[in-house]
């Protein structure tokens, strides 16, 4: 017959051990998501912070997107901009900065209504192909405001006349 020893005998029922096993693998999973959630609060946190500090930074006060990617324009847009036939009177440079030659009487010429940089057409529609700012001083240009109700840009396609620069270059400007 087998020998029972009560004196020493002090361990926990097997239920008991269940029990404190199953105690702690939950309290780690809690703890585990606790941390993760604190992490993504984190996160938040942070990019939320970077995004109000551009938008300071940059002067905008409003909560407007930033300023439209450099990713080119299409012809519609590309023909709301200004054409002039080019007369030293006119314009006050004489050459093209893209293709860097001087401009001869007669040219077909833009300038651009943001920053008064000319060019001529054919080399700055096809700059304006993959571009969207001006290639002397990347000022990005935007297009014209479009009509809420019928969607199109007002006045496309009217060449001003030879001496009147001002109203073909405010018309674009927003």
């Amino acid at each position: 017959m087998p020998r029972r020893i009560l004196a020493g005998d002090n361990s926990p029922p097997p239920e008991a051990e269940n029990v404190d096993s199953d105690f702690v693998v939950i309290l780690a999973a809690l703890l585990c998501a606790l941390i993760c959630i604190l992490g993504l609060i984190a996160v938040a946190r942070c990019s939320w912070i970077r995004r109000i500090s551009g938008i300071v930074s940059s002067g905008r006060t409003d909560q407007s997107p930033p300023a439209a990617a450099n990713k080119g324009f299409k012809k519609k847009v590309l023909n709301t901009l200004p054409k002039l036939t080019y007369s030293p009177e006119n314009v006050k440079v004489s050459d093209c900065a893209i293709c860097l030659t001087d401009f001869a009487a007669g040219d077909e010429i833009r300038v651009l209504p943001k920053c008064g940089h000319s060019f001529h057409v054919i080399c700055i529609d096809k700059w304006f192909g993959s571009h969207s700012s001006c290639p002397s001083c990347r000022q990005i240009l935007s297009p014209a405001p479009r009509c809420k109700k019928c969607g199109e840009i007002p006045a496309a396609g009217v060449t001003p006349a030879a001496g009147d620069t001002s109203a073909a270059v405010d018309r674009f400007l927003p």
